[in-house]
């Protein structure tokens, strides 16, 4: 199922005005940013407030940065697609990222015992304020950078019984038919970056306060042929 679908298919079941507190607010944006809004692509500005279960898209050029109640954040850099809390149940599941590159803050607020991101072959949760940038590849392979804090990263098509711990200054990659591996090899990690990096306009990529800056900066830097230390369970 698309996630169009996924998302038109669970619009009918939510109370809207009980779920304005959980909207995102558009506090910048560039270029070619747009939500799908009935069935409709809408250029988003801004200043505006995005819904639960919104597909956000950017262009070759786009960029957009938003701020959610309670404290987090996650910015779309450009040729990106992600949907805004798909799973309405649970406030705590913040972003589908379904390709491109997305900076996120994670932020559990009281009575959220974790926050979540999906990807199309990882579970990303943080339990404490956490920051990490994420890029997926046309192929569904993700790059995990952790900028802040630690997340637990589980395999969706693989799983394990426990999830990797990964921490500050660290980064995974995660691919389709592997299982996680405890140990990255850096020169891997390095192309992946390089390619990515292809693809992303400059100067449309956002520092903590949302400032454009390169585009690799909060991205591990990598030496081909070095490794990262062990990722811990």
């Amino acid at each position: 199922m698309s996630a169009s679908c996924a998302v038109n298919g669970q619009n009918a079941a939510v109370d809207w005005s009980a779920m304005q507190a959980y909207d995102a607010h558009a506090v910048a944006v560039t270029g070619q940013v747009s939500r799908l809004r009935d069935q409709r692509l809408w250029a988003l500005s801004a200043g505006e407030r995005v819904p639960i279960q919104q597909i956000i898209t950017t262009g070759q050029d786009g960029y957009a940065r938003f701020e959610v109640a309670g404290g987090s954040t996650f910015d779309i850099y450009a040729n990106s697609r992600v949907v805004f809390r798909q799973n309405a149940a649970t406030a705590g599941d913040l972003l589908d990222v379904l390709a491109g590159r997305v900076r996120i803050h994670l932020r559990p607020t009281p009575g959220e015992p974790q926050q979540r991101i999906f990807t199309p072959v990882a579970i990303v949760a943080a339990h404490e304020p956490s920051t990490v940038v994420l890029a997926v590849d046309e192929d569904d392979t993700i790059r995990i950078d952790v900028v802040e804090g630690q997340v637990h990263v589980q395999h969706t098509i693989l799983p394990r019984n426990e999830p990797v711990l990964v921490k500050a200054i660290d980064a995974i990659l995660v691919q389709k038919n592997q299982p996680i591996s405890r140990r990255v090899d850096r020169g891997s990690l390095y192309r992946y970056t390089v390619k990515k990096l292809a693809a992303i306009t400059p100067g449309h990529s956002a520092g903590r306060n949302g400032e454009p800056v390169e585009g690799n900066k909060f991205l591990a830097e990598a030496a081909p042929g070095s490794q990262l230390p062990e990722a811990r369970r």
